[in-house]
């Protein structure tokens, strides 16, 4: 199974939670504060059918095919993953997943369709096997959410997936 060490049971994060979360629609990743939207970049998630991002229940289904399905989940800063030259040759080439990625963590009582290994990254084309891809914006959004939490990369930001607003 493809990134079977990255599939998990849902947990409960055991650090504090940030001031700022994530949410994407299928269209656009944001992230966000209880007072509204702070950032925002082009997004997708699963792998295109005749051109067009299908996030239909029935896809989100689908492994590594379909969309992240929706739900509640989580990332740990901490986790940022950076992509270098040696990793780009033997693990991950840069064209598929882009200079960082971060693992996306499943909170309790979230259906993924017994799917998992999902991560946040960039790479040169749109299209993933369940991960959020935000293609040429990754690296802009690792710049801004280090930014945003300065020294306080030991929590947990919470990310909501829900495809009411994509076509």
């Amino acid at each position: 199974m493809k990134y079977a060490h990255e599939i998990r049971r849902p947990e409960v994060p055991a650090c504090a939670k940030s001031v700022i979360s994530l949410h994407f629609d299928g269209k656009i990743f944001k992230i966000q504060t209880a007072t509204g939207v702070l950032k925002t970049y082009p997004a997708v998630s699963g792998k295109p059918v005749d051109s067009k991002f299908d996030y239909s229940l029935e896809r989100q289904k689908v492994s590594n095919q379909g969309p992240i399905p929706e739900g509640s989940y989580w990332i740990s800063p901490a986790d940022i993953w950076e992509n270098n030259a040696i990793k780009s040759l033997l693990v991950s080439s840069r064209s598929a997943w882009g200079d960082y990625r971060i693992t996306i963590r499943v909170s309790p009582g979230t259906q993924t369709h017994a799917r998992g290994g999902f991560f946040i990254h960039g790479g040169d084309i749109p299209g993933s096997a369940g991960c959020i891809d935000l293609t040429s914006s990754m690296n802009q959004f690792i710049k801004d959410l280090k930014s945003l939490l300065g020294k306080s990369v030991n929590c947990h930001v919470p990310l909501t997936v829900e495809y009411s607003d994509a076509e």
